[in-house]
C-alpha cells in the first residue's frame, strides 16, 4: 500500500468519524437558535462589560487576583472568559446569514452583495450614529449640570475637553471607539460588510488560503488598519464559508456534552494563569484567542439544543431585542454600579460578586422594559432604533421569533 492510499483511507475514516457527531439542523429550531442566540450572547456582552469592581484597579482581563479578593475576582474573570465566544459566534452567524445568496445556483451576485451591503447601512452603521450621537448630546448636558460626575471616568472620551476630531469619532467611530464603546463591534462588522466583495472572491477562488490568511491574522492580532479587532472579519469569513460548503449545523449530544467540558476547563485555566503566567505572556494571549474556537462551538451546540425544547422557543421570542439592549446597556451600566456600590453594606467577596450579579441583571430588566414600553407604543421610533429590527408586537400579544432570514 503506497502512502497516498494510506493517507486517502485515514481521511475517509476521519471524515466518517465527524459525520456521527455532526447533522443537518431542522429550518425552525435552526431559525430558533439564531433568535435565541442574539439574545443570549448580548446578555453575555452586558457580563463582559461590567469591568472591574470599583473598590479594585486589577483588570478581570488578566484573570483573577492571586492577592485580594481572590473569590470574587475569579467569578469576574471565569464570567468574562467564558463570555469570550461571545463575539466570534455573533460574527459567524452574521457571516452565515450575509452569504445565504450562495444556496442559489443562479443569480446576480454583484446585484446580491450591493443589496446586503445597504441592508446592513440601515440596521447596523445608521443606527450606531444614532445612538452615539444621542449619547454624546446627553453626557454633554450632565457634564453642562455636573461635571465633576464620577461617570465620566468610565468614558472613553474626556467630555467638554475633546477636540472635534474626537467628538467626531465619538459619533461615527471612523478610526476610534465611539462614546458607546460597544459600537466597536458593530463598525467592525459594518467594515467587514463592506469588503464582503473581496470575501466571497476569497470564498470562490482559494477558501482554505483565505481561512488561513485571516486565522494568521487573528491570532497575531492584526488589524489590517481598518480594523478594530480582527476577529470579526476572521469568524464572519468562517460563517460564509460553511455556508458556501453546506456544513451540517447541528452537533450529537456527545460532542455538545465533550466541547461544554472542554471548554469550561480551558476558561477556568485561564482564570487561574496569574498563578502561572504573566498576563501579558505571548503564549496566553495566543491560548486566550484560541480557546474561544471551543467556546462558538460548545455555545452553538448547546443553543440549537435549546431551542428545540418549548422553553427555548419562547426565549426566542427575545430575539429582536437583542440589538436594543447591545444599544443601551452603557453607559447606563456604569452608572448603576456607581449607584449601587453606594448601597453595598461592605466590600468583601460576597457583596462584590453580589454587585457583579445585581448591576448586570438591574440594566438587563431596564434595557428590556424599556425595549418592550418602546415597541409597544411607539414601533415606529422602536424600529429606527433598533435598526429595523421590529418584532411583530400588538397590545396583549406577544413578540413573535424573527426568521433567519
Amino acid at each position: 500500500m503506497d502512502e497516498g492510499t494510506s493517507n486517502a483511507r485515514r481521511g475517509d475514516r476521519l471524515r466518517r468519524g465527524l459525520a456521527r457527531h455532526v447533522s443537518p439542523a431542522a429550518p425552525v429550531p435552526l431559525s430558533r437558535a439564531i433568535d435565541f442566540s442574539r439574545i443570549a450572547l448580548i446578555v453575555g456582552i452586558v457580563f463582559l462589560h461590567y469591568g472591574m469592581y470599583p473598590n479594585l484597579h486589577a483588570s478581570p482581563f488578566g484573570g483573577m487576583s492571586i492577592t485580594e479578593h481572590e473569590i470574587a475576582t475569579f467569578v469576574n474573570s471565569f464570567l468574562l472568559f467564558f463570555f469570550f465566544s461571545v463575539v466570534p459566534l455573533l460574527s459567524t452567524i452574521s457571516g452565515w446569514l450575509f452569504f445565504a445568496f450562495l444556496d442559489a445556483r443562479e443569480g446576480d451576485v454583484a446585484a446580491a452583495l450591493s443589496t446586503r451591503i445597504r441592508k446592513r447601512f440601515i440596521s447596523l452603521y445608521l443606527p450606531l450614529v444614532i445612538w452615539n450621537f444621542l449619547y454624546l448630546v446627553a453626557l454633554l448636558a450632565v457634564y453642562a449640570a455636573a461635571p465633576g460626575h464620577d461617570l465620566f471616568g468610565a468614558l472613553n472620551i474626556e467630555i467638554g475637553h475633546a477636540t472635534w476630531r474626537e467628538y467626531f469619532d465619538a459619533v461615527f467611530a471612523i478610526d476610534h471607539h465611539p462614546v458607546a464603546f460597544q459600537f466597536w463591534f458593530v463598525r467592525d462588522l459594518f467594515v467587514t460588510v463592506l469588503l464582503s466583495p473581496v470575501l466571497w472572491l476569497m470564498i470562490r477562488r482559494a477558501p482554505l488560503l483565505g481561512a488561513a490568511a485571516l486565522f494568521g491574522a487573528w491570532i497575531v492580532n492584526y488589524d489590517f488598519a481598518i480594523f478594530f479587532r480582527p476577529d470579526v472579519v476572521f469568524f464572519f469569513y468562517l460563517g460564509g464559508l460553511i455556508r458556501a460548503k453546506k456544513l451540517p449545523l447541528r452537533l450529537s449530544h456527545r460532542a455538545v456534552v465533550a466541547l461544554v467540558v472542554a471548554y469550561l476547563l480551558l476558561v477556568t485555566l485561564r482564570s487561574l494563569a496569574p498563578y502561572v503566567l504573566h498576563h501579558a505572556s505571548p503564549l496566553l494571549a495566543g491560548f486566550t484567542r484560541l480557546m474561544r474556537l471551543v467556546g462558538v462551538l460548545a455555545c452553538w451546540g448547546v443553543f440549537l439544543r435549546v431551542a428545540e425544547t418549548k422553553v427555548g422557543a419562547k426565549l426566542s421570542r427575545l430575539g429582536p431585542f437583542a440589538f436594543f439592549l447591545y444599544a443601551t446597556h452603557f453607559p447606563l451600566m456604569a452608572e448603576v454600579k456607581l449607584q449601587l456600590w453606594k448601597l453595598l453594606p461592605a466590600s468583601n467577596d460576597f457583596w462584590m460578586v453580589v454587585h457583579y450579579l445585581a448591576s448586570v441583571s438591574i440594566t438587563i430588566g431596564l434595557c428590556l422594559g424599556s425595549a418592550y414600553l418602546l415597541a409597544r407604543w411607539l414601533p415606529d421610533v422602536f424600529a429606527l432604533l433598533n435598526g429595523g429590527r421590529a418584532p411583530t408586537l400588538r397590545r396583549g400579544a406577544a413578540p413573535q421569533p424573527a426568521t433567519a432570514a
